[in-house]
């Protein structure tokens, strides 16, 4: 088994036991916050499924990278204390 490449320049400490990258303390906030980014990446795919409908049913093109950025904004605003 391999082990998963890291930057040279890597912080002392940011990876566990298992090679895993921990940001936290406790171990279960970092797969809380991994549960939390696979569900916003879940919502992403609908809300582009749901915009590629729309087009398709004669909605006006959206410019989906606007509305990517805005999404990512408005999910990391609590982390970034916006």
């Amino acid at each position: 088994m391999s082990e998963t490449p890291r930057p040279d320049d890597t912080p002392p400490g940011l990876y566990d036991e298992t090679g895993n990258a921990r940001f936290f303390a406790d171990p279960a906030m970092d797969r809380f916050v991994a549960v939390v980014m696979n569900m916003a990446q879940e919502m992403w795919v609908q809300e582009e499924r749901l915009l590629t409908l729309e087009e398709a049913g004669g909605s006006a093109p959206v410019d989906r990278e606007a509305k990517l950025k805005a999404f990512i904004d408005r999910l990391f605003a609590p982390i970034r204390g916006a």
